[in-house]
């Protein structure tokens, strides 16, 4: 089964609580789950956006198609076992850390908002850009527990830097 699971979401995360990143598994695995229906959304609203006769918003579409594949590619390197580099290519994405595929799935969904306003651009772009929220979200990592953040809220805790001219041993060891 673990092979299976490999092959159909590599570099995903297995049973285990938490993985050596710190990202629990349902964490990944949601987010693997909404970039491919992102990426399906994104194709179909590209398509529809397409059927027009204003160049930008066909420019739009076919970005959106584009943005829709790549993410398709990606998170679902199973739907395009017949192309030989999306193996190796998925899995060089997911080797990579979770703020850099929040970035490109940010950058992805920003240049059809601008070339042609509308709802095929808002909602296509919008799922992407959501996706990548949600690679975001493992980035920030999990929230400190009540007793911690009560302790730093009180200004309990230690500080995590020390001021060296406070000791007043930089005016003995110049």
């Amino acid at each position: 089964m673990d092979k299976v699971k490999g092959m159909m979401f590599p570099g995903a995360g297995g049973g285990e609580d938490n993985s050596a990143d710190g990202v629990p598994w349902w964490m990944k695995y949601l987010g693997k789950a909404a970039g491919i229906t992102a990426g399906v959304v994104a194709m179909l609203f590209g398509v529809w956006c397409c059927i027009t006769i204003f160049p930008l918003c066909i420019v739009a579409g076919i970005w959106q198609i584009s943005a829709g594949f790549l993410m398709i590619v990606i998170e679902a390197p199973f739907c395009c076992m017949f192309l030989d580099f999306v193996a190796s290519f998925a899995e060089m994405v997911e080797r990579r850390p979770p703020w850099q595929k929040t970035a490109l799935y940010i950058v992805l969904a920003i240049p059809p908002i601008f070339l042609c306003m509308g709802l095929t651009t808002l909602v296509g772009s919008g799922a992407i850009a959501a996706t990548g929220v949600l690679y975001g979200m493992q980035v920030i990592g999990k929230k400190a527990s009540s007793q911690d953040m009560a302790a730093a809220a009180r200004g309990d805790a230690e500080p995590d830097e020390k001021n060296i001219m406070d000791d007043g041993d930089w005016q003995t060891n110049p």
